[in-house]
């Protein structure tokens, strides 16, 4: 018989880096609270990215506020949200995983400091060597 680990398969939750502060905290349901007169939790990203992998693409490019909100949640392994009266929080602990290029700018070193690993990937400046990668792709 397999062998049981225990283990959990993970899911990736992608944060676009236009993402609101709402969308990435979380919301109060306006549509909930207008009919039903309940002021109800609509949950962001960060609650999706509970024991999950939360990839960013372009990552040095995320807004200095979206950025900062991350970092907290990232310390404190926990996000909570106070909206219109209502407070409520939940467990945030995820492997941050991100993608950038150098070219568009640098990334903020608190940020770094969240990623386990960091590989820098250099593309072939040669002509011929390039010609070669495309012919190998074909």
């Amino acid at each position: 018989p397999p062998m049981e680990t225990g283990a959990s398969a993970m899911s990736v939750v992608e944060l676009p880096i236009n993402a609101t502060e709402d969308r990435v905290v979380g919301s109060i349901n306006l549509e909930k609270a207008l009919q039903e007169g309940v002021k109800a939790f609509e949950p962001g990203i960060l609650h999706a990215a509970h024991q999950n992998i939360l990839y960013v693409d372009e990552v040095n490019l995320l807004d200095d506020h979206i950025v900062d909100i991350l970092l907290d949640v990232a310390a404190m392994g926990g996000n909570t949200v106070e909206r219109e009266g209502v407070s409520h929080s939940h467990p945030s602990r995820f492997i941050l995983v991100g993608t950038m290029n150098p070219e568009e700018g640098d990334l903020r070193p608190q940020l770094l400091d969240r990623f386990g690993l960091s590989v820098m990937v250099y593309g072939e400046q040669d002509p011929a060597q390039r010609m070669e990668v495309i012919k190998r792709r074909l």
